[in-house]
């Protein structure tokens, strides 16, 4: 069962305030030590200078960090400035410059039996977590029977992919205010890629992980990327958000891959960016809908919670508005709130004065302050409270009984009981990959392997987004490259992870998860654990007309449009 009475440590909340421990030196990275089957063990390696490819079409030395011209979608970037482009976003001043350290999860380990994945979506034909032990260059010979969806371009290899390994860069918040979020997104990449690892990896090639530290700072994770890109010769960056590294990303055409939330990562102008989590819009839409369609709940009024430094998704507020409003519910109050606001009194005197029926308030990192605050008023509105960022024990577990009836909203299954539920993609109703993400974890990243690890959209989200890109280095049988990668990514529409809710990398019509569904949080006298998926009627659909008014005939397509319309 998961059970929260206390916080992770580094995070408490005192007299209303957030305080952690901040991580010297900024965007430095910090690779916690590499976890191999039980048997073996592993040393980390360190980096230092950068590394050539000797098969890599990218230059050795440090990339121009000037204007580059943006590739069309799928095309290999090339390091020349071009007229009129772009620029990237420049780099944070007094940003860290320390040699990073790589390591090669699950090193040392055996190769074990491939185990099957899970469904596979329109056009993943489901490819096993390994390839072959096949030795590597840079045009490897196929593996038999090509899929239907193999991507063969002659050539050299993109920068990262050697005849041995490929190199990834993982961009986290492993210290600041969310360090305990960045902890799940390196410990389930690193297991999924450890995995992958003992299998065989990618035709001979084994993953390595770089990691920077963006302490949940837009301007850190900027930089971080530059660095992992330009330095360290990454292939693919994996990120939160990914806002701040979304037009550098596109300008060099290195593959990103997102968690979203904000809606910047959902763009057409990022064709590279992938996100495979929710949008904070397109949560207030399905929370509109299960809490009053689903639920039958006689919500008519509602207030709503953004914020503008951690996760800046001020821009979208007003769309936002008009989700709930498309429902018949009248916004009463639209109001920002920052974590570095410190207290939240104010805003909960306001709302309840206000008389609202419910209060979307999580979706700002600072709602557990908002929280507290509802506590020492000894408040809660008439048909409850919530949000999309309380899917996490750690983090809910902070406010302690205050939590009893929190909603949140998730796009993970269960695996603790009702293993691998809701599902509604396969007859068998359980999500296919939900034993080997979850014994995965348990073999190459126990510390995050508990049940509250286990049941976090985090874990299960970064767990698929290294899927995602295994399936897609997989499909390439020729060269290795970005070019191919992008190519096989935007035509997932959607692509099924076999554990989290499918999504659509079309760049025009980006979905992130595809459906969501929520739960309570109950205390039971001693701690919080969320409540069982059936009584909130599993994962759902935003309807189509509710999407058509949000964004005007814009349809399933309207995270895209509406990203569009104010960048």
């Amino acid at each position: 069962m998961i059970h929260a009475r206390h916080g992770r440590p580094g995070l408490r909340f005192v007299t209303g305030l957030l305080l952690v421990s901040a991580a010297a030196g900024g965007c430095g990275a910090r690779i916690d030590p590499p976890l191999a089957a039980p048997a073996t063990g592993a040393a980390a390696a360190s980096v230092g200078a950068p590394q050539g490819d000797s098969g890599s079409s990218e230059p050795t030395g440090t990339a121009d960090a000037g204007p580059a011209a943006v590739p069309a979608p799928g095309s290999e970037p090339t390091n020349a400035p071009a007229s009129g482009s772009g620029s990237a976003p420049p780099a944070a001043a007094g940003a860290a410059s320390s040699p990073s350290r790589a390591v090669t999860p699950g090193q040392g380990t055996a190769p074990v039996a491939a185990r099957p994945t899970g469904q596979a979506g329109p056009g993943t034909g489901g490819s096993p977590a390994g390839g072959s032990s096949q030795p590597a260059g840079s045009k490897p010979a196929t593996l038999g029977t090509d899929p239907p969806d193999a991507v063969r371009i002659a050539g050299r290899n993109s920068q990262g992919v050697s005849d041995t390994e490929i190199k990834v860069g993982v961009m986290a918040p492993l210290s600041g205010a969310a360090g305990f979020l960045g902890e799940l997104e390196v410990d389930a990449i690193k297991a999924f890629f450890a995995d992958a690892n003992a299998k065989g990896g990618v035709r001979g090639r084994k993953y390595r992980i770089v990691t920077a530290d963006t302490r949940f700072e837009p301007p850190t994770e900027a930089t971080a990327a530059r660095r992992l890109v330009e330095d360290e010769k990454v292939f693919a960056l994996f990120s939160l958000l990914g806002d701040t590294t979304a037009q550098y990303a596109t300008t060099r055409g290195v593959p990103t891959i997102v968690y979203g939330g904000n809606p910047v990562s959902f763009s057409s102008k990022y064709p590279n960016v992938y996100p495979v989590g929710w949008n904070v819009v397109g949560t207030n839409a399905t929370f509109a809908y299960i809490l009053t369609q689903v639920m039958k709940l006689p919500i008519k009024t509602v207030a709503l919670a953004y914020e503008t430094t951690n996760i800046p998704w001020g821009p979208w507020a007003k769309y936002a508005q008009k989700a709930w409003e498309a429902y018949g519910i009248e916004v009463k109050s639209l109001d920002r709130f920052n974590l570095s606001d410190g207290d939240c009194t104010q805003l909960v005197l306001k709302v309840r004065n206000l008389g609202v029926d419910f209060w979307d308030v999580g979706q700002t990192l600072g709602w557990p302050l908002c929280q507290q605050a509802m506590a020492r008023q000894n408040y809660t509105p008439k048909y409850g409270r919530g949000g999309p960022m309380t899917d996490d024990i750690n983090f809910t577990g902070q406010v302690g009984q205050a939590a009893d009836g929190l909603y949140a909203m998730t796009n993970r299954v269960q695996i603790l009981k009702n293993k691998g539920q809701p599902w509604p993609w396969n007859d068998a109703h359980a999500a296919p990959e939900a034993d080997h993400f979850a014994d995965s974890m348990r073999r190459f990243s126990p510390k995050s392997a508990n049940d509250a690890g286990l049941e976090a959209l985090w874990s299960q989200s970064f767990w698929a987004s290294a899927k995602l890109l295994n399936e897609g280095l997989l499909r390439q049988t020729e060269a290795v490259t970005w070019q191919g990668f992008n190519q096989w990514a935007q035509a997932q529409r959607p692509w099924n992870s076999g554990l989290v809710a499918p999504s659509s990398f079309d760049p025009k019509c980006k979905t992130g998860a595809s459906a969501l569904w929520i739960f309570q949080y109950k205390w039971d006298g001693s701690g919080v654990r969320p409540s069982d998926w059936q009584p909130y009627g599993g994962f759902q659909t935003v309807p189509t007309e509710i999407m058509d008014k949000i964004v005007p005939g814009a349809g399933k397509c309207y995270l895209t449009a509406m990203a569009d319309a104010e960048l």
